[in-house]
């Protein structure tokens, strides 16, 4: 017996064995009512087309909603990726290098830079560099850049951490040369670190080392008290070759002091100007010390001035000057009580003393 569309054969005696009528063209339903073959066929035909027929929804719109693939999807991905990661690595980078300059406050304009483009430092430095918050933190950067001594920020940066290292370790009032305005004057002024320690070192030495003779001789020779000696020596319009000259003149002059000798400025810049070391000029004075009754009374007499020429300058003509005095003075007191003296002959500024 055949069922429906299916083309099921199915023997009678299976029917009878399921309790299915075996009348050809009869099947009982679960209620007991009987359908006949050709009603089988027709439920059979309408499941099947229903199973065929295309399911349909409540969406009208024939247009087709399925999204398009974007096939460079993948590849714009990797774009942004990368363009997130470009620019978190470029203010992470000036962020560091802002905190080391003490410019943190632009970080906002380095945002800005980056997001408009900007990746590289030193194209965003030359940003930087033209804003306000820039010129005040380095006030001497456009005059070196004017004048051709264009320096780094971390250049700039290492002179102010000497200059603040200098005044602690010598003692120096704080601000003196820890100073905003003061490294200005100094770098604009062309003083190296090298020169503004040589500066510090002498401003220390005659400000709060030196002997008082020392300092009231740098007032007589060049109006300097010893309250403004420490300025005097900074100020980076002195030139450092004139300031060394005058400090170790004025070493001199002291020096010329203990002996008795009251020389002048003149007199002993040219003794510097010689390379007469303090040294020195102590052994000479001592020296010439042994002369100086030639320089008093009346008659053949030798000057200080020719007593020093000849003891510290080797000047034949100041020794002549001396050994004639000392033998108008043999000649008019050889029978005693008056001053006598070997014949010392003209000695250098190096020679040995010999008694």
């Amino acid at each position: 017996m055949v069922f429906g569309p299916f083309n099921l054969e199915i023997a009678p005696g299976a029917l009878r064995d399921l309790g299915l009528p075996t009348t050809p063209g009869a099947y009982a339903n679960p209620d007991g009512s009987v359908m006949t073959v050709d009603q089988m066929r027709g439920v059979g035909e309408a499941i099947a087309t229903a199973d065929t027929k295309p399911k349909t929804t409540t969406d009208t719109d024939d247009d087709d909603d399925t999204e398009p693939v974007d096939p460079d999807a993948f590849a714009k991905a990797q774009a942004r990726e990368a363009e997130r990661k470009r620019t978190l690595n470029a203010i992470g980078a000036m962020r560091a290098l802002m905190s080391q300059y003490g410019l943190s406050s632009l970080m906002g304009k380095i945002t800005s830079y980056v997001q408009e483009g900007y990746s590289d430092p030193d194209a965003i430095m030359a940003l930087i560099r033209t804003t306000p918050e820039y010129k005040e933190r380095f006030p001497a950067m456009e005059v070196l850049i004017a004048e051709g001594r264009p320096i780094s920020e971390s250049e700039y940066i290492e002179f102010e951490r000497s200059a603040a290292e200098l005044e602690r370790m010598y003692g120096l009032p704080a601000g003196m040369i820890d100073d905003r305005d003061t490294v200005t004057n100094l770098l604009s002024n062309d003083v190296s670190a090298r020169e503004l320690e040589q500066r510090v070192t002498m401003a220390a030495a005659g400000a709060f080392q030196t002997t008082p003779e020392v300092k009231q001789q740098f007032q007589d020779f060049y109006g300097i008290n010893a309250g403004g000696l420490t300025a005097y020596f900074l100020d980076p319009e002195k030139a450092l070759p004139l300031l060394n000259k005058q400090y170790a003149s004025a070493q001199i002059g002291a020096e010329g002091g203990y002996q008795g000798f009251d020389i002048q400025a003149d007199t002993a810049e040219r003794l510097t100007e010689m390379g007469v070391s303090r040294d020195q000029a102590r052994q000479g004075f001592r020296r010439a010390s042994r002369f100086r009754p030639l320089s008093e009374g009346r008659g053949d007499i030798a000057t200080t001035e020719q007593i020093i020429g000849s003891e510290l300058m080797g000047q034949q003509a100041d020794t002549r000057a001396i050994e004639r005095a000392q033998a108008a003075r043999r000649g008019r007191f050889q029978e005693g009580g008056g001053f006598t003296s070997t014949q010392q002959g003209a000695r250098g500024i190096g020679s040995a003393e010999t008694s």
